[in-house]
């Protein structure tokens, strides 16, 4: 399966990592769903926590404070921690936002890793009128495609009855 490494090592080490609680950095109600995955990758890129978090859906923040809370260090702590190991190399010239697709009051950005070639499929939730990135939706996504392809590939279980020669 073709993914963007970066952008899933990304939500991962945010996931395992966690991050704070939301600020007051708030885009534009106006952003497209595209927009605000173009300023969740510039953000990301300054190592801007504040505009991150801005980025990000409260089911998301949720996901992500759950787990901060375990490793009991402060929002910044992780996020810097993060920060450092997973934008060496920059998200903006990696990732390059295609075809949106917006039902109601979910989105779909289609995104394509420069790199790679792989297309992921991002979604976005809207909250209070803006559009947030829904990355806790993305992992159910990514886990459930990836239980799929188990099932597909995986070999049958052995059998538990013994062979017997006669």
């Amino acid at each position: 399966m073709k993914t963007y490494q970066l952008l899933v090592i990304q939500v991962l080490a945010l996931l395992f990592i966690g991050c704070g609680a939301a600020t007051n950095n708030v885009l534009p109600t106006s952003a497209s769903p595209t927009d605000v995955l173009n300023a969740y990758v510039e953000a990301s890129d300054r190592k801007d926590l504040a505009a991150v978090k801005a980025t990000l859906s409260k089911g998301t923040m949720k996901m992500y404070e759950d787990a901060a809370q375990k490793r009991q260090l402060s929002a910044d702590e992780v996020m810097k921690e993060q920060f450092e190991a997973t934008t060496s190399t920059g998200l903006k010239s990696k990732i390059q936002p295609g075809k949106e697709t917006i039902t109601g009051d979910t989105a779909i950005v289609e995104a394509k890793d420069s790199q790679t070639g792989g297309t992921e499929q991002i979604p976005l939730v809207k909250e209070d009128g803006a559009w947030k990135l829904a990355f806790d939706k993305y992992l159910e996504n990514l886990m459930e495609r990836m239980r799929e392809e188990m099932k597909i590939t995986a070999p049958p279980p052995p059998s538990n009855k013994l062979a017997t020669n006669k």
